[in-house]
């Protein structure tokens, strides 16, 4: 960095005390020996200015001696922290442990990171560098964060590690250790194996052009998820969250007929029985963790409670299941001003379900030729931990192709896992056949995904969506926007929509929705009845009856322990921090977007789940979790074949609503096929 000579850029930043020769002299020499702005400087001056009394935050030659102390305990700190996160992520083949080296003053590199690319701004991209330890075990480029845009250009060659790369010359050998090709293809569960037989799916003339074509017919509105992220605004935030149990209250008004009168304050003293609706929550803000039935309050809305908590009494109801973020409706009274006594959890009316007149559906049979429709769902990753394998993406591509030929290709996320271990830590191999290793993540999908996922028939429609784990995606919180088409490259038979979404297949109605709710909601179960009930049921049930796709509130956090370099202490709390790497990651103010569209219930709900895939029918919903394309090592993974009868107005299993109007309820879960299968 040059020497600054204007002083008034200190003076502007720092104030008219900085207007003095020493004072100018030691902030030059303080940016020039440390390599960060005038800006960046004066952001950690009012770091130290925080941590400092009021008589040391004056600047003058006393308190900027102790600013570079400040500043150096500072840059030792990241360099502990440095090496001992090299030493835990070095090879384990490699028997000498090497630290990653700090850049110098010199280097592209801020000390403090301060020049390092923020979002939303697309230009500034993840570069490829190149790691200068030549003690690495294995052949890989450096996943690097560029500090400056102008200090690397896009046509920079990407630089190997080590000798054994050269050798390589991008022949690196990827292993496909813990894969069984002789489980692939097995059937792991199905679903009315005696209603339907699997659909023979399309046929593949050579004429691209085909007759039997579902119609895909996009249900949420795809441009209200194109908001920026990082926004929040409280009032917004509580506005919602009132809305919520605003329009329950509602709801349960029409749905049991009661009056206002027989609705109170569950907050408010009172000898007399009412009815309270409102959130679940903690009764304690810092509870962390598992809870029980003692440890549960009830939220309500400022207009029905001034937002006020009251602890619950559960004791004497006998079976119930409860949560976090779940509006409920509760019957009791509040005696003693204390507790709100529990006498009756009402039970939530479950949403409608969508209807199609006869008209609809003879144009769908007249579309489909009475043939079965035919579609398969995956999730990712699509790669194990182990290796950047891409060859059973390409067999599985294959295999859709010649054998599966499915109508309608259903992908989630995450493509390119940001939270996988050669993602985070920027290891990636030497891809062979390929001249120009990718530079940016973007690249690493255009260059290696999108020529697999190109080979895919044209005449099979894919509809790819996004995990707030993709790291290709910019919008990282849920609801999430869709991917760019256009900018991964991708053909015309593809079709990218938000998370979560609704669209129909023909008559079907599917709901989408990329959040594991399966694994991250915490139950609060009392009784045995429901305890020894299914988990799967019941979370089913749970997001049928809220109406949305994610109804637990905070959402999950997924973190890292790290030892704290600051802390001599090894048993102490303060002697390890969290890192905090996916999760949830709510959008509060747009959580209305992640409820059913017109408070009507999908026929089909597929939300994968890292947990045992399955496939069942709960209130005449068939929910569906495919289950993980390949396990993180390696082995086989899984993924839904669904199979759907072509729809017929003289159909028994179509039921008619009494009407003027001839419209029918599509009772999928009667007319389908599903089937968990090995990858």
């Amino acid at each position: 960095m040059t020497m600054i000579e204007d002083t008034q850029v200190f003076v502007s930043h720092f104030g008219k005390e900085a207007n003095q020769p020493e004072i100018i002299s030691g902030l030059q020499s303080l940016a020039k020996l440390y390599a960060i702005s005038v800006e960046d400087l004066y952001i950690k001056w009012e770091q130290f200015s925080c941590q400092k009394p009021h008589s040391f935050t004056t600047i003058n030659v006393r308190s900027l001696d102790l600013f570079k102390q400040f500043l150096q305990n500072d840059i030792e700190k990241r360099a502990n922290s440095s090496i001992n996160n090299s030493a835990n992520t070095s090879s384990t083949s490699s028997s000498i442990k090497v630290p990653k080296t700090l850049k110098g003053i010199n280097g592209n590199a801020s000390l403090y990171g301060f020049n390092i690319p923020k979002t939303p701004i697309v230009n500034k991209k993840r570069k490829l560098g190149a790691s200068k330890d030549n003690q690495t075990s294995d052949n890989s480029i450096k996943l690097e964060f560029t500090p400056d845009d102008q200090s690397s250009t896009p046509n920079s060659s990407v630089k190997m590690e080590g000798s054994a790369a050269k050798k390589a010359a991008l022949s690196t050998s990827l292993s496909r250790a813990g894969y069984d090709e002789n489980k692939t293809g097995n059937v792991m569960d199905s679903l009315n194996v005696n209603n339907l037989e699997v659909a023979d799916g399309l046929t593949m003339p050579e004429d691209i052009t085909f007759e039997v074509k579902p119609r895909i017919q996009v249900i949420n509105d795809q441009e209200k998820y194109k908001f920026r992220t990082m926004r929040q605004n409280l009032v917004e935030c509580s506005d919602l969250l009132d809305d919520q149990i605003d329009q329950f209250l509602k709801l349960i008004k029409e749905s049991f007929s009661l009056a206002d009168s027989e609705f109170g304050d569950p907050a408010v003293q009172s000898q007399a029985d009412i009815y309270a609706v409102g959130r679940i929550v903690p009764d304690s803000p810092q509870a962390d963790g598992f809870l029980n039935p003692e440890s549960l309050s009830l939220e309500t809305s400022r207009i029905s409670g001034i937002g006020k908590r009251i602890r619950l009494n559960l004791e004497h109801i006998q079976e119930t299941s409860l949560f976090c973020g779940q509006i409920v409706a509760l019957k009791g009274k509040n005696a003693n001003g204390d507790y709100f006594l529990v006498e009756e959890v009402l039970n939530t009316p479950y949403p409608d379900f969508p209807l199609t007149s006869s008209e609809e559906l003879n144009e769908f049979q007249s579309l489909m030729k009475n043939q079965t429709t035919k579609t398969i769902v995956t999730s990712g990753p699509y790669t194990s931990q182990n290796d950047f394998n891409l060859d059973f993406l390409t067999e599985f591509v294959e295999r859709v192709n010649t054998k599966m030929k499915p109508h309608v290709l259903v992908m989630f996320g995450p493509f390119i896992d940001v939270t996988d271990p050669r993602i985070m830590s920027g290891n990636l191999p030497i891809f062979k056949d390929m001249k120009v290793q990718p530079k940016t993540l973007d690249e690493l999908f255009v260059k290696l995904i999108t020529p697999i996922l190109r080979t895919i028939h044209p005449s099979i429609q894919v509809i790819l969506i996004p995990s707030t784990k993709d790291a290709i995606s910019t919008h990282a919180s849920y609801p999430q926007d869709a991917f760019d088409r256009k900018s991964l490259q991708l053909p015309k038979n593809f079709k990218c929509l938000t998370n979560p979404s609704t669209f129909q297949i023909n008559e079907a109605y599917v709901g989408c929705s990329n959040v594991d709710i399966f694994k991250d909601l915490k139950e609060v179960t009392k009784g045995s009845q429901t305890l020894l009930s299914n988990r799967f049921d019941r979370i089913s049930e749970h997001v049928l009856q809220q109406r949305r796709y994610y109804p637990q509130f905070p959402g999950s956090i997924k973190k890292v322990t790290l030892p704290n370099p600051a802390s001599k202490n090894n048993n102490s709390p303060e002697s390890k921090i969290y890192k905090h790497i996916s999760g949830a990651d709510l959008e509060v103010s747009y959580l209305g977007l992640t409820e059913f569209v017109s408070n009507v219930s999908p026929d089909i709900i597929i939300i994968p789940s890292e947990l045992y895939p399955f496939a069942r029918v709960v209130k005449n919903v068939i929910m569906i979790n495919p289950g993980r394309f390949i396990k993180p090592n390696g082995d086989n993974g899984s993924f839904a074949q669904i199979s759907i009868k072509c729809p017929d107005s003289t159909d028994p299993l179509l039921t008619k609503i009494d009407g003027e109007d001839e419209l029918y309820l599509h009772n999928i879960w009667k007319r389908s096929r599903v089937d968990i299968i090995t990858n």
